[in-house]
């Protein structure tokens, strides 16, 4: 266990503090009789004081070495967890340009069909340009890490706000939900096919703008690249015990998509909608249940409850648009995801949009004259250096989860 006297020195070598901030810290410490060799009392003095994050604070307390940076990007807090890497706050430490850094495990690099999804990923995050729909800035690779620069993400995602709230009023579900559609209409015109709908996957900014995230998972024109053995589209992922070639969540997945995920279309990502709509107004998915067969059953033959009886001040023309939406045959769903927004905005008229900061001119020079080699999609450094690679394994293996709950992530 660190005393403070340690915490003082790790702080300035970690670049959080200088040798005279630290002193004042030490010595305002001491004032309140905290004890000399109580070092984990003074670094949660020091979180409660804004000085450190909690998650700079965990790695100092892990004796990470700092600064903590991955490449030119300090980082700051972590996010959320992603299927394939965390999200983590972080700012561009020349430019100041804000960012959320999705940062990869090491191990990815040894598994081909993660670094195949991992390649798509960032495909699709460089080439979308929506205002609902997460924006790629970069890829990149530190040592052993490969991360992804994202625009910055300040708020939450949508499951973190139902697991606070449980259920959302039924005005506040049809607009973010109908944000969400605009967003997906946007993915369709441009030929993707997300495949992974779900409330894990729409962040909600402080400003009230849902953004879709997490394109692991999605199909677009160039899919056939990511192709293991030659077929257009093959890979598999691990849902939380889900194997064997699916694609997205059970709990709200269409039995079509469940059947050949390879058939996924603009359809079955409306019906993931739905359910997350659902979900929304409901506080449950459309058909709880643990058992992955019966879901599907359940999901390709029964109806779900009534929003009415979760909620009598539910409008008629919102069920309206859930039973659409999770029509059982795809043609009985709507055309495309823009007639569902529109449908949406009838019930609940469209928010005003804020006025967002731009992204600094300096960043985005830097990024156009070749500081990476993002629009061919490939992985390469940008910069390294040996004693970091302590901290890069802490946050690509996310042993701050571990730190904090004492239960990893991966």
């Amino acid at each position: 266990m660190m005393n403070v006297e340690q915490v003082c020195a790790a702080a300035v070598s970690a670049q959080l503090l200088t040798t005279e901030q630290a002193a004042q810290h030490a010595q305002a410490w001491q004032a309140r009789e905290g004890a000399a060799a109580d070092g984990t009392g003074f670094v949660q003095s020091l979180v409660s004081e804004h000085q450190f994050t909690d998650f700079q604070a965990a790695a100092l307390l892990s004796g990470i070495p700092g600064p903590y940076m991955l490449g030119p990007y300090r980082v700051s807090a972590r996010l959320t967890a992603g299927r394939l890497g965390d999200v983590y706050r972080a700012e561009h430490a020349e430019f100041n340009q804000p960012v959320a850094l999705k940062i990869f495990p090491a191990t990815l690099s040894r598994n081909r069909e993660r670094l195949a999804r991992l390649g798509r990923e960032a495909r699709v995050g460089l080439q979308v340009d929506h205002l609902n729909v997460v924006k790629a800035f970069q890829v990149g690779k530190v040592g052993e890490i490969p991360f992804i620069a994202l625009a910055e993400l300040s708020g939450e995602t949508l499951e973190q706000r139902l697991e606070r709230d449980g259920r959302l009023p039924y005005a506040d579900a049809c607009e973010l939900i109908q944000q969400a559609a605009r967003g997906l209409a946007y993915l369709h015109s441009e030929d993707i096919v997300h495949r992974d709908i779900c409330p894990a996957n729409l962040w909600i900014t402080t400003h009230g703008l849902v953004k879709i995230l997490e394109f692991g998972a999605a199909r677009d024109a160039l899919s056939f690249l990511d192709s293991l053995e030659g077929d257009e589209d093959e890979l598999t992922v691990n849902m939380g015990g889900q194997t064997g070639g699916v694609l997205g969540r059970y709990d709200y997945m269409s039995s079509q998509q469940a059947q050949d995920p390879h058939s996924a279309n603009v359809a079955s990502d409306l019906y993931s909608l739905g359910c997350t709509l659902y979900h929304c107004l409901t506080g449950q998915v459309p058909f709880p249940d643990r058992n992955p067969v019966r879901q599907m059953l359940r999901h390709a033959n029964e109806t779900p409850r009534v929003l009415f009886d979760f909620d009598q001040e539910i409008p008629e023309s919102v069920q309206e648009i859930v039973s659409k939406l999770l029509a059982k045959l795809p043609s009985d769903r709507f055309d495309s995801a823009e007639e569902a927004a529109e449908r949406l905005a009838e019930v609940v008229p469209p928010k005003t949009l804020p006025e967002l900061d731009p992204v600094n001119a300096e960043f985005l020079e830097w990024l156009r004259t070749g500081q990476n080699d993002a629009q061919a999609g490939e992985l390469q450094d940008v910069g390294y250096e040996p004693e970091f690679q302590e901290f890069l394994e802490f946050v690509s293996e996310s042993r701050f989860e571990a730190v904090m709950s004492q239960r990893p992530t991966f």
